[in-house]
Formats: C-alpha cells, structure tokens, sequence
C-alpha cells in the first residue's frame, strides 16, 4: 500500500474524491461502510437509485447540496454540516488537479459529541439557574412574529419575604412562582425569568382579553393559596408588530405593569 493510501484509509472519519461530474474515483473504508454495493464510479444520483436505506439517502441529498455549493466556488474550501441519524458530520471539500484533469476531495469526521457539548453549552446559557425557566438571553434571542404577545410581569412586596424569611425563602419562593406559572401556560406560550423578581411571558395565538382574564385568573388563583405567602404580581402586555422591536415591546409592556402596579396598591 502507498504512503497516500495508507493515509487515506488510516484517516479517522471518511474520504472521497470525486471526477467533477459525481462519479467517485477514491474512497476510504469509512466512506464505503455505508454502502452495500462498490460505489467506484457511480455519482450520488447513481447511488441514490440503487438505494432503499432512507437515512443514507437523507444523507446523500445533504452531500448533494453541498458538493454543488462547493463547485459554484471552486477556489474557496467549503466547509459544511452534515447529519445522519443521530451522528453530525463537519465536512470539507475542495478542488484539487491532478494533472490535467480536476476533482473534488471530501474529508469528513464525526462531531457528534462536540454537537451535543455545545448544545448542553447553549441550553445552560439560555436558561436560568435558580428556576430552571428560560432566561434574558434566550428570550432576546428569541424570532418573534405578529401574533405574538409579550407580557412583563413583576411580583408584588417581594421584598417582604426577603425581610421576613430570609433570601433561602425567598429563592424557594420564586422558583415556585416560575413552576407554576409555567404549569399554567400551554405548550407554545413561554416565561423568562429576566431580573430578581420580574418576569416576561410571550404568548401566541392569542387575543389581548383572553391573555388578561387567564393572568387574572392565575394572580387570583395564588392569592387564595396559602403556600405562596401572599405573594401576588401585577402585568403589562403588548401585542408585537412589524414595526417594533422586542426592546420597544417590552418597554411598553413594562409602563403598563407600572400603571397596573400602581392601581392596585391604591385598591388596597
């Protein structure tokens, strides 16, 4: 065996360097494993046919896009993503010239592990660690969309049990506050937890009254329930739009928790 065969079935992931047209010319062990058939000469459409297996075929497309990806730029080494059930490829290909003639070279390693490192990475960071709920950061990097509704909320006199139980307490009592607040939530709707004691929830698919009534249910809900302290809290919301951004919602949002707070200190 060469030095450069050697290197390229040594090599600790796959190896194929295609003609320009598709067909293969070069492949290392690791490449072939996923085939049942001698893939030499054959392009990926050939290979495509030939093939029943969906998840190597899902594969195969992915390739697809990324070889043409790769010839639309031919003086730039592409590097690309790619997945096959629950294994993630990182990828590069380039143009290389042998003699006259000009292929295509793809290397291709496992990163699955620094997938999942980087996702477990990400989740932490978007989450908070005294209540577990999302974070500030996940919410502002949230995609909003117009029949999203953003809703700030404050406890009220949380203070009080810090004075009275101490902070200990006063961590349980917010983390219980996030839990059931999130019980009462549906599925697409989501709260972030975004200072000490406030709040915002983002709601979707759902009218301004209906969000007021369900929130006023909840806060009613609490207030009789003797585990919460008297712990209570007041809200604003907005309903988001084209021509406003997140910080412009939650600013608006934020005055009208200020009116509300307001009103009901003076109803009491």
């Amino acid at each position: 065996m060469s030095l450069i065969n050697q290197v390229i079935q040594s090599f600790p992931g796959l190896v194929a360097v295609k003609k320009l047209t598709g067909e293969h010319v070069v492949v290392n062990e690791g490449y072939q494993g996923f085939f049942p058939f001698d893939i030499h000469g054959l392009t990926l459409d050939d290979i495509i046919e030939k093939i029943e297996d969906k998840d190597v075929i899902d594969l195969l497309l992915q390739c697809k896009v990324n070889d043409a990806a790769a010839l639309a730029e031919p003086d730039k080494m592409k590097t690309s993503i790619e997945t096959f059930n629950d294994t993630s490829f990182e990828s590069v290909r380039y143009i290389m010239q042998e003699g006259d003639e000009e292929f295509m070279a793809l290397l291709s390693w496992d990163i699955t592990e620094k997938v999942k490192t980087q996702h477990k990475l990400n989740q932490r960071l978007q989450h908070d660690d005294l209540t577990g709920i999302a974070n500030k950061t996940a919410l502002m990097q949230r995609t909003f969309y117009n029949n999203n509704t953003v809703v700030y909320l404050d406890l009220d006199n949380f203070k009080r049990i810090n004075d009275t139980f101490g902070h200990l307490k006063g961590d349980e009592m917010l983390r219980k506050f996030a839990l059931y607040i999130n019980s009462q939530l549906r599925d697409k709707d989501t709260i972030y937890r975004v200072g000490g004691d406030e709040f915002v929830v983002v709601f979707e698919d759902v009218g301004k009254v209906k969000i007021d009534q369900r929130l006023t249910q909840i806060r009613n809900d609490m207030e009789l329930d003797k585990d919460f302290l008297g712990i209570s809290f007041s809200f604003g919301l907005h309903v988001m739009s084209h021509d406003i951004t997140l910080s412009g919602a939650l600013e608006s949002a934020d005055k009208l928790l200020y009116v509300s707070k307001q009103l009901r200190k003076s109803q009491r």
